[in-house]
């Protein structure tokens, strides 16, 4: 007869066996779905990266290639990469997975974009969507004087200098510097914001910093140097919000957009009636989130669409021909320093084909996006797999949607010309339809970028000034492979141009 123990231990085994093997192979509503690895049903996808960030986009889309637009990534994870699915999971508001905690909190305090429910979430997003949307952009008065002051006393006059001299310039260390004085401005107010462009030396000691602080946890985060930085940012705006005199340059002079209006709101909240710190806190946490989302993204954008542009030199003449068209004219020695209107250079055909497929072939977050599916009745259907039960990650990306070939032929090749349909095609309307709905670069649903139209308008505008003003032709492009990460900079991350004054 067996000891109590042997049958204890069997017990155990069989256990084990039934929880992580059997149930998951064979008895689990997931295991229907065919398997990204031949361990998925037992281990995580971040077991196969084949780099330290784990996020294996490359392998999640080689799965895609291989078994279908709905792959199984691990025990209790799928991908799916369906305009349907995107509906189902994205627009359908379930929450976000409990990573988005463990990376993206400030100061001890989630910002939006780390809040994991929805309830919460919205309404913080409520305090700044209108802030951030395409008619309030395009008029505000601040996005035009801080537009104009980055253009004409930043940009122009130190490309001029460069391409006056000869020499090259690193267009990826420079664009994080743009971005970061562009989203600095509007957050803080000019006077109050970064001037990376004209730092070089703060701006690589920031940029070592903030790499630092991607190998690290929140925790470890905490009162560190971005940290620190960002709150004498907030503070700033705070002081110049309730100013002792009036000695700041009227041209300098721009509202610090969104943290007055998160500031003010948070101010109210019970949370800082308890803790009259937690309001500058919580609202600091806001502010390092769109610091870090709104240069880091845009800099790789403005990268790549530079360096298509300066291996195609018919192309820029092209684009330079359009840019010619807009009135006032943006140049170096402009005697007013006006800008055309936002929705003019907006509604410049090539100038938005060049723009939208650099962010489809180069998205700059290309990874998952996890969610959680919802315990309900019945579980949750997506695409053809019924009866998903709660609390299963699912996800979408966008390096795999945007190489549907049978939506972008040739989906590894940069080709503008796919977004400039010609109307007469009776087709036109609707592959044009088609393309937008696997158009995923700055996701969908109640949770998609919020600084979407703030960034379409940033770089619409500098490439318009750029190009308008100056031929580039590549002189260093090695290493602009982009990384496996959740954010996708260049591998080599530099990429060395030169400029010509046309």
């Amino acid at each position: 007869m067996l000891s109590l123990t042997v049958l204890g231990a069997l017990a155990a085994l069989s256990l084990l066996l039934y929880k992580y093997i059997l149930h998951p192979l064979f008895l689990s509503p997931l295991s229907r779905i065919p398997k990204a690895y031949f361990t998925s049903h037992i281990i995580p996808l971040q077991a196969w990266s084949r780099e330290d960030t784990g996020a294996n986009t490359r392998g999640v889309f080689a799965a895609h290639q291989k078994h279908g637009p709905v792959v199984r990534l691990g025990p209790n994870e799928i991908s799916c990469v369906t305009p349907t699915a995107l509906r189902v999971v994205y627009t359908g508001g379930f929450e976000k997975e409990r990573s988005y905690e463990d990376v993206f909190v400030n100061y001890g305090i989630p910002p939006m974009f780390a809040t994991l429910a929805s309830k919460p979430h919205s309404v913080r997003k409520r305090m700044m969507t209108s802030l951030y949307s395409k008619s309030f952009l395009q008029t505000s008065p601040d996005m035009e004087k801080l537009s104009r002051s980055i253009i004409y006393d930043k940009l122009l006059p130190t490309v001029r200098s460069v391409a006056g001299k000869g020499s090259q310039l690193d267009v990826f260390d420079f664009s994080q510097a743009i971005a970061m004085d562009f989203i600095s401005a509007y957050l803080f107010g000019l006077s109050n914001g970064t001037d990376f462009m004209n730092n070089a030396d703060y701006r690589h000691h920031w940029y070592k910093a903030y790499q630092r602080s991607l190998r690290t946890l929140p925790k470890e985060r905490r009162n560190g140097e971005l940290e620190t930085w960002c709150l004498q940012l907030c503070e700033a705006a705070n002081r110049f919000l309730h100013p002792t005199d009036q000695g700041t340059d009227s041209k300098l002079v721009t509202q610090p957009v969104i943290f007055a209006r998160v500031f003010e709101s948070l101010s109210q909240s019970p949370k800082a009636e308890a803790d009259p710190s937690h309001a500058m806190l919580a609202t600091a946490s806001e502010m390092l989130d769109h610091l870090i989302a709104g240069h880091e993204t845009s800099a790789i954008t403005l990268t790549y669409l530079m360096l298509e542009l300066s291996r195609r030199p018919e192309l820029q003449a092209r684009l330079r021909k359009e840019l010619l068209t807009l009135d006032p004219p943006i140049v170096t020695d402009s005697p007013i320093d006006d800008l055309p209107s936002p929705h003019s250079i907006d509604a410049l055909p090539l100038l938005d084909s060049v723009l939208q497929e650099t962010l489809r072939l180069y998205a700059a977050g290309p990874a998952r996006q996890p969610r959680v599916t919802p315990h309900v009745p019945g579980g949750t259907t997506i695409d053809n797999y019924a009866h998903i039960p709660g609390g299963v990650v699912v996800s979408a990306n966008a390096h795999t949607l945007h190489r549907n070939p049978e939506v972008f032929p040739e989906p590894e090749s940069w080709i503008p010309e796919r977004w400039l349909l010609d109307d007469a095609d009776p087709e036109a309307e609707e592959k044009r339809e088609e393309m937008r709905r696997w158009f995923w670069a700055f996701g969908s649903g109640g949770r998609m970028c919020i600084g979407s139209h703030f960034a379409i308008q940033e770089l619409k505008l500098l490439t318009a000034a750029l190009y308008r003003n100056f031929v580039t032709e590549v002189d260093d492009d090695e290493g602009m492979e982009q990384v496996d990460d959740y954010i996708a900079r260049p591998k080599g991350e530099k990429l060395n141009l030169r400029f010509r004054c046309v």
